[in-house]
């Protein structure tokens, strides 16, 4: 039972450490997977839409490099029969103007010279364009863009341009067809172009759907994550209550064999001159055990209650916190004295709490005796009371043996004591500072200790004021 009651406060505390690690798993995990599949997705969209932009200006180009030959041949033809004459623009220095193919074939429809007029493609965000051999623009048919630079070495093949929201897919026409590995003749260009506007506009809306779908997993997620860590712990936290519920009742029912031992050996010593002096010690020691087996079946029932929530606040009353500090000292003062300790109690205000009295009293009690447990002779302790606030502030300070600052974090914990701890007095039970922290935690306040080896502890306990 003893071992079941030490543990159900590691259990408390690595259950919770456990709830959060399996919930962060699984939160992680699960919306990872979520995430990552949504993202491949999206990236596996945005790269087939641009391949297949790229694949559609490779096809257009392609076609529009079979067709060069005519195109340049009509054009031709514009400059050398004075019959067209004037049919396009020509600059300042009478060269020609790059016209659309829809101008180009137009002269075959129109006996005379008419006004050249755009084509009706020139607002589609793709456009195509032809270039002579010596990278003139010439024709152009679509949206016409800004004169391309081509690069210095260009294949054969043709190459995809990116820039500026824009993609060209720049195609070098041969007089013949070109067998792998060979040169052939450059007879003119070919560039396609397409704006990327509308798609960019097309993959930011997809961006922003999934980017929402990962939102809305992430809040799936976070209720799949909470009821899969509830229904694998749900053995776990049974098996907790039910070894809280054994201490529980373990501790209530030792205290009724418990007291009838304490009674008999009270009647025992009463007659002790009856009795042979051999006898005497072990009566003696009977007695000291059953008082160390009552203060701890005593402490184990308030960390048992506790633990099951059982502490009754209807029973909390307002007390004068002064007065129960005072009394106290007045009751631990003899034993201060056997050890020529300084016993000094300072009340700076008078505070009122609320709560109930005695185990307010099993706080401070088991501070104050580990406090005179611990200081060596002729040393001193000093207690002192006043109000912070909303609360109010008990320092237990003495000149003891001190806590080494390793093992600072651990003094609380159930049925720990440090080494030196156990040289100085083998009997502790290692659950005063428990219960301390414990019903401290209860009331709503904090406990924190001060400490330098060998030269002495400071606790602080903070309880809310009325």
């Amino acid at each position: 039972m003893v071992l079941a009651i030490g543990l159900i406060q590691t259990f408390n505390r690595q259950l919770s450490h456990l709830r959060n690690r399996l919930f962060l798993i699984y939160f992680l995990l699960i919306n990872g997977i979520l995430s990552i599949s949504s993202l491949a997705i999206y990236s596996l969209i945005v790269a087939q839409r641009y391949d297949q932009l790229n694949t559609n200006l490779r096809e257009v180009g392609t076609w529009s490099a079979n067709v060069f030959s005519i195109l340049e041949h009509e054009y031709q033809e514009l400059k050398k029969q004075p019959e067209y004459k004037k049919y396009v623009p020509m600059d300042e220095s009478g060269v020609l103007q790059p016209i659309t193919v829809s101008q180009l074939m137009g002269k075959y429809y129109f006996s005379s010279v008419y006004e050249v007029i755009e084509s009706p493609l020139i607002n589609l965000s793709q456009g195509i364009q032809w270039y002579d051999k010596d990278r003139n623009l010439i024709i152009y048919e679509g949206k016409r863009f800004h004169k391309v630079s081509f690069p210095n070495d260009l294949p054969t093949s043709g190459i995809i341009i990116e820039a500026d929201q824009y993609h060209r897919f720049l195609l070098p026409v041969h007089a013949t067809p070109i067998q792998s590995g060979q040169q052939g003749k450059i007879i003119g260009y070919v560039c396609v172009v397409e704006s990327t506007a509308e798609l960019e506009k097309e993959i930011n809306y997809l961006k922003y759907i999934f980017l929402l779908n990962i939102l809305f997993n992430s809040t799936l997620t976070l209720f799949a994550a909470s009821w899969l860590t509830h229904q694998n712990l749900r053995p776990v936290v049974l098996s907790l209550n039910q070894i809280k519920q054994f201490t529980a009742d373990a501790s209530h029912q030792l205290r009724h064999p418990l007291t009838a031992i304490q009674a008999s050996v009270s009647l025992l010593e009463v007659y002790l001159n009856n009795f042979d002096p051999s006898c005497l010690n072990k009566i003696k020691i009977i007695s000291s055990a059953c008082q160390q087996m009552s203060t701890l079946i005593n402490k184990l029932l308030i960390l048992a209650r506790i633990d099951n929530e059982k502490l009754d606040q209807s029973q909390w009353v307002e007390f004068d916190l002064d007065e129960l500090l005072d009394s106290l000292i007045e009751l631990h003062r003899d034993r201060a004295e056997k050890k020529e300790i300084d016993l000094s109690y300072q009340c700076q205000n008078i505070t009122h709490i609320r709560g109930n009295s005695q185990q307010i009293y099993e706080i401070f009690s088991n501070l104050l005796d580990n406090a005179l447990q611990y200081t060596p002779d002729r040393g001193a302790i000093t207690v002192c009371l006043r109000k912070q606030g909303a609360f109010a502030v008990v320092e237990i300070q003495d000149t003891g043996i001190g806590i080494a600052s390793q093992d600072l974090p651990r003094i609380f914990d159930r049925f720990w004591r440090s080494s030196e701890a156990r040289l100085h007095y083998a009997e502790g039970s290692g659950l005063g500072l428990a219960v301390v922290k414990t019903l401290v935690n209860h009331y709503g306040g904090t406990v924190n200790v001060y400490s330098q080896q060998h030269r002495g502890t400071t606790f602080v306990v903070k309880l809310p004021a009325v």
